[in-house]
């Protein structure tokens, strides 16, 4: 008995493991700032993307040439003050997000989220990435074209901002700045292999379990 309790737990254990593949990647057609960072005083700023032309390099694992033309939609808003260490600004943001076919969100939507995350970046600098990874922040994904099985948690989104003029702090808070952009999204995907091993190892304890019951009835 004991030898089919580690068995059992040994063939579960290999079916829990998955692995995080990204989902969709992106970046904005040409290199204004489509990015608007505003500070409206206090501890809070604002974060918008608005109806951005953007190509989809990769959706699900799979290369898509040529990329596939959609549209960024995301705002998201500072929910304490930013923290400096050292030369580093950290600040804390929820929001959400959207990809689709068609602008204002609408069309097919390859993929959208609500976020609570941290943004990043050194003052003075030209970069400032919003970075989630579930857990342990929340983030929650859902898609037209992705099923919800292949965008569980562990789950991240991260959207890096190139081209600020100097990322600064205004009272407390980030300042207001533009900024162009790129993105992507992973999730963890069950591995197929996995789920084999898994069928393929209850079946084996199925077989061995029976024989061990008709050799007691037999004795």
């Amino acid at each position: 008995m004991r030898k089919l309790l580690l068995a059992s737990a040994a063939v579960l254990g290999l079916a829990a493991s998955a692995q995080a593949t990204p989902v969709i990647s992106l970046g904005q057609v040409g290199t204004g700032n489509t990015v608007v960072g505003t500070a409206t005083g206090g501890t809070s700023t604002t974060i918008s993307i608005t109806d951005a032309a953007v190509l989809i390099d990769e959706l699900l694992g799979a290369v898509t040439p040529p990329a596939i033309a959609a549209f960024m939609n995301l705002t998201a808003t500072s929910t304490d003050a930013v923290l400096t260490v050292g030369p580093a600004l950290i600040q804390h943001y929820a929001g959400s997000f959207c990809v689709s076919s068609a602008a204002g969100c609408t069309g097919v939507v390859d993929l959208r989220g609500t976020f609570t995350d941290a943004a990043f970046g050194l003052t003075g600098g030209p970069q400032l990435s919003v970075n989630v990874a579930n857990p342990p922040d929340a983030l929650t994904l859902t898609s037209d074209v992705i099923p919800a099985s292949q965008l569980q948690a562990p789950s991240s989104f991260t959207v890096s901002m190139a081209n600020l003029a100097g990322l600064a702090v205004d009272g407390t808070t980030i300042a207001s700045f533009g900024a162009s952009f790129s993105a992507v999204a992973s999730a963890t995907v069950p591995e197929p292999m996995s789920i084999a091993v898994l069928g393929a190892g209850l079946v084996g304890l199925g077989v061995a379990r029976r024989r061990r019951h008709q050799g007691g009835v037999g004795a």
